[in-house]
């Protein structure tokens, strides 16, 4: 499995270097209680999945202000942990996203989804992963899915058991995407751009296959 992201970052490597020299900004806001350390274990976690193509990112709490710092990577992304009630998504969905939005909440994650997949000792670790879901959609700047890796839309049983091991990773495809999506964001960064598209995309997840 660490081929994917090892042929991602040769492929990725003479196209782009901006990854290597910037930082993405993550701010996460809520206003649920989570299980006491479940945030920072999947913000972790979802760090290392990151660091494996050569990415940084960096986590705050809350949500962006205007004078948030904003770095070479571009505006900051703003992921909001709520749960399903309010969602206008399909009963699968554990997370929605909006890759094309340039400002604002761009990613939300359905907590209660996120818990009914096991125990809760195993939350933190489902979380992460649909966190990098929905960031790199973001940063890919597409709805697009893999066959594989953690871009699949649906997510079976033997990629929940990757993903307790730390073998679940993005394609090659998807690092290529993910550094393209990064060197597309320090060309723009400071720009205040329209957005492409603002409506969210749902993202379903969950398959019980």
């Amino acid at each position: 499995m660490r081929a994917f992201w090892i042929l991602g970052i040769a492929m990725a490597a003479g196209m782009s270097a901006n990854a290597q020299n910037c930082v993405v900004a993550l701010y996460v806001s809520t206003d649920l209680s989570l299980p006491t350390a479940m945030l920072s274990l999947a913000e972790i976690r979802t760090s290392a999945i990151f660091h494996n193509i050569g990415v940084t990112v960096r986590w705050r709490i809350g949500a962006p202000t205007a004078r948030a710092a904003h770095d070479a990577c571009g505006e900051p992304l703003a992921v909001r942990i709520e749960n399903s009630a309010q969602a206008n998504v399909t009963a699968e969905a554990l997370a929605y996203s909006a890759p094309f939005a340039d400002s604002g909440v761009s990613i939300h994650v359905l907590l209660d989804r996120v818990m009914r997949i096991g125990p809760a000792s195993y939350a933190p670790v489902v979380l992460a992963y649909v966190m990098a879901h929905e960031i790199a959609h973001v940063l890919e700047r597409t709805g697009a899915h893999s066959r594989d890796g953690v871009m699949k839309a649906h997510w079976d049983r033997s990629d929940y058991w990757r993903m307790e091991s730390g073998g679940l990773a993005f394609s090659a495809e998807d690092v290529e995407s993910i550094h393209s999506g990064i060197a597309y964001r320090v060309r723009h960064a400071g720009r205040n751009e329209t957005s492409m598209n603002g409506e969210a995309l749902s993202e379903r997840l969950v398959s019980h296959e």
